[in-house]
């Protein structure tokens, strides 16, 4: 059901400006090997992180990499924006392959899924906070104003403390 959902929802896939990228770039170990897994190679995750001299392995699920299926690179971290619709198994299998992780995510009702609470009860958890919200965009690069909820980064093994926080410099 995961696989069908990924393959073919159409408005759960929302682009990642670049200036959302670069506060989980201060957390990472320079010259780190970096998978993304939810990203072409157009995308800004991969751009600032090459540009900041990280070794990058991306995949997508429109260029036959199902982040559910796919052997796992091999990398030190995980950073992404995963699709909304998929964060329960997405975080399930996050936290089965056992290395380091940031994702973008959307934090409303974060804690309210009785599923999300435990697996944080029993693993390492950040929550890199960002302020303004993040005007992610569309297919076409357009900027959607006036985002309706709050999003960061849900980390383990990235930040120095469970809860930090950035302020975002927008371009």
């Amino acid at each position: 059901m995961a696989q069908i959902q990924y393959q073919f929802n159409k408005n759960d896939e929302y682009f990642t400006p670049a200036y959302a990228v670069y506060p989980i770039v201060k957390r990472l170990k320079s010259g780190s090997r970096v998978w993304c897994p939810f990203d072409t190679k157009d995308s800004e995750f991969v751009r600032v992180l090459v540009r900041h001299r990280f070794q990058v392995v991306y995949g997508h699920i429109r260029t036959g990499q199902d982040f559910f299926q796919s052997d796992v690179p091999e990398c030190d971290y995980i950073v992404s924006n995963p699709p909304y619709s998929l964060k329960n198994e997405v975080l399930k299998r996050l936290y089965e392959i056992g290395r380091p992780f940031a994702m973008l995510i959307n934090f409303q009702g974060i804690f309210d899924s009785r599923e999300r609470f435990q697996m944080f009860k029993e693993h390492k958890v950040e929550m890199l906070w960002l302020s303004p919200r993040v005007n992610y965009m569309t297919e076409g690069k357009d900027s959607l104003q006036g985002v309706p909820f709050q999003s960061g980064y849900l980390c383990s093994g990235v930040c120095e403390r469970q809860l930090e926080f950035e302020y975002l410099v927008k371009q």
